[in-house]
């Protein structure tokens, strides 16, 4: 169970990544479209962990992936100036694979009811042939 200060933490550090993003203060090219999803503080607030999501392939991945680990440092100095905390937690940045899984997942289930309907219609249009013999 995290603390109350532990979840405020981990959303100053979202919402601020995210501002740094969408003011384009983090100016390597490779940082586009991402997605801040979530941060994990641990309880000690010495680490925070980023989940991000990128559209594009595995290619844009791994750039992006570069990208914010050359800017961690810097990152790291604009939640400090920002969250007025003794420390301010290390960052670590992991690929937030959910969203993909969930798109996968609504596929899936997308196909069944294809497959449902089509089973569906088949068994009606073989009834109206026995029907009509």
């Amino acid at each position: 169970m995290s603390s109350k200060r532990v979840l405020q933490v981990g959303e100053q550090v979202r919402e601020h990544i995210a501002m740094m993003l969408i003011r384009g203060e983090l100016s390597d090219p490779r940082l586009k479209n991402i997605t801040i999803n979530s941060v994990r503080v641990s309880p000690d607030l010495q680490l925070a962990r980023v989940y991000y999501s990128v559209m594009g392939n595995q290619a844009d991945r791994d750039a992006v992936k570069k990208g914010l680990k050359q800017a961690s440092g810097f990152i790291r100095r604009s939640l400090g100036d920002t969250l007025k905390m003794r420390y301010t937690p290390a960052i670590n940045f992991f690929f937030d694979e959910s969203i993909e899984r969930a798109a996968r997942i609504s596929e899936l289930i997308e196909n069944v009811k294809r497959e449902d309907a089509q089973v569906g219609d088949d068994a009606v249009s073989g009834e109206r042939k026995e029907d009509v013999k």
